[in-house]
């Protein structure tokens, strides 16, 4: 897709970085500048999802002597347009004039333009100095020619910022301080990590999660659009991705013109699964939309989602499901839309069973999701009848080692590609970044954070996920991608309205309105 971005080991984001900036001083300072206001912009917003600024914040800048620095002096510059009364203190690791002539000038305009609320101390100073609270704290000692070890002095420090109470928001530019081919055990700690223009293979790493924290991408002039020579195994699908779907809908278009959602989910002990998918169905512009559930179940829930249509099916005495629930919904499925099927339903043999019936026997696009993760069921994907609609597997972490039978994290990645290959089927692995696989390619998508990390978020996402998948059921791995990032854009808009915290899974549906109009 042209619209991806590639991931790029260290050696290859250098030789990318000199191919587009060719050497260039000015050109190389234009993207200085454009990194460090993309820096100072999103984190600006990110701030919000911990409390809203104070009227006299306090940041503390790790400098180094490279560029990374220069981007961190600029973010501040930045910041400083919309905070005031923003005071700045910077470490400097390196001596003044070592600095990189274009990490000097922009440090030379951060003094000019923010005088006395500037304070620059050495490293020395800053360790003898007793401990003080800050907003923030931007990292941006090391670059991409970091080799490990730590030095002893920045090894100290980082030891300091990371061990302290005092900070409430830790952010690193491009790379966490500590992390390049291989990673210091003692690398700066990140909330977030900004990674403006080229996106780098370590901050993807599962072993340096802990350090990069939460992802952003930043695109910038000049690599927007820029391409490296080879295609890598790896890419990234931007924030935006999804944004393409805000657009007038056709003046002659009806309820049909936008798929029909079927929805087996639900049972007395998770009835709000069906409701929280559902919805998020509604929300995401289904045409139609009909739950498949317990009578009871439907019965109770309708009047919270009239906009749907709920069906009963038959269960046992346990609360699974009768197998003639797969002739009821073959019935009454069309050949446009798509089918979602395992949210809150019992895993019991029977609904095991009735759901693997199903998959086989049906020839629209499927998700399958929470309760139907399980080997049989993904076995019968490969009796779909000829030209049926592809299959998409939602699963978080654990469900995929569930599904694949172990938990083996070597060559993780690797093993959700063959698996894809294997059984055919498109794989929305859900984390920190999310990865989406179909034996071929490999895509992250960086968005989302702990918002979502409470019961229900896999049933927005996969009630999303439906309603794209049935609107183009030629392109699972974009609805993939397009589900993924406008549900992750609409938890980073909640909980920067809202936090973190104290809020409820279904608060984020309003914001997937808010995200896409934005």
């Amino acid at each position: 897709m042209s619209s991806l971005y590639p991931i790029l080991s260290i050696e290859q984001a250098k030789s990318f970085e000199e191919s587009v900036l060719g050497g260039d001083r000015n050109r190389t300072g234009q993207a200085m500048q454009n990194a460090g206001r993309a820096i100072g912009e999103a984190l600006l917003a990110d701030f919000r999802e911990l409390r809203e600024w104070p009227e006299k914040p306090s940041i503390l800048v790790l400098a180094g002597k490279g560029l990374n620095t220069g981007d961190a002096f600029i973010a501040c510059e930045t910041l400083h347009r919309d905070l005031p009364d923003l005071r700045v203190k910077i470490v400097m690791t390196a001596e003044a004039d070592s600095l990189n002539p274009l990490a000097a000038g922009a440090l030379e305009r951060l003094r000019s333009t923010m005088q006395e609320l500037l304070e620059s101390v050495s490293l020395e100073a800053f360790m003898e100095e007793e401990e003080e609270p800050f907003e923030v704290v931007l990292d941006g000692l090391y670059g991409l020619g970091f080799r490990p070890p730590l030095r002893e002095g920045p090894a100290a420090l980082l030891r300091r910022i990371n061990g302290s109470g005092r900070i409430g928001l830790r952010a690193s530019v491009d790379l966490p301080s500590g992390i390049g081919d291989s990673t210091d055990p003692g690398s700066f700690e990140a909330d977030f990590t900004y990674i403006p223009g080229v996106a780098k293979a370590p901050c993807f790493l599962r072993e340096n999660s802990r350090y990069v924290g939460r992802l952003r991408f930043l695109r910038i002039d000049p690599f927007r659009g820029a391409k490296p020579g080879a295609e890598p195994p790896q890419m990234l699908a931007p924030p935006d991705f999804f944004r393409h779907r805000n657009q007038l809908r056709k003046a002659q278009s009806d309820k049909r013109s936008f798929g029909h959602c079927l929805i087996l989910a639900g049972s007395r002990r998770m009835p709000g699964a069906a409701l929280m998918a559902t919805r998020a169905a509604l929300q995401a512009g289904a045409g139609l939309v009909t739950t498949f559930c317990p009578e009871s179940v439907g019965l109770s829930l309708a009047g919270s989602a009239p906009e749907a249509m709920w069906h009963p099916v038959p269960t046992n005495h346990d609360g699974g499901l009768e197998v003639e629930t797969v002739r009821i919904i073959t019935h009454m499925a069309g050949k446009r839309g798509a089918l979602l099927v395992g949210p809150g339903l019992v895993p019991d043999r029977g609904t095991i069973f009735t759901m693997s019936r199903l998959i086989r026997d049906i020839a629209l696009p499927v998700v399958v999701d929470a309760s139907a993760l399980t080997r049989e069921v993904i076995a019968a994907v490969l009796g779909r009848p000829p030209g049926a609609g592809p299959v998409i597997l939602t699963p978080h972490a654990g469900e995929f080692d569930r599904i694949r039978g172990t938990s083996e994290e070597t060559e993780l990645l690797g093993q959700l590609q063959l698996y894809c290959q294997k059984h055919r089927v498109v794989t929305l692995l859900k984390g920190s970044p999310t990865w989406i696989a179909n034996g071929s390619s490999l895509v992250a998508v960086p968005a989302g954070g702990p918002v979502l990390a409470r019961g229900g978020s896999g049933d927005i996402l996969s009630g999303i996920l439906v309603t794209l998948l049935g609107q183009s059921p030629g392109d699972p791995v974009g609805a993939a991608l397009e589900a993924a990032t406008w549900h992750g854009a609409a938890a980073d808009s909640l909980a920067r309205q809202q936090g973190q915290n104290a809020v409820r899974t279904t608060e984020l549906l309003p914001h997937l309105a808010t995200t896409l109009r934005a």
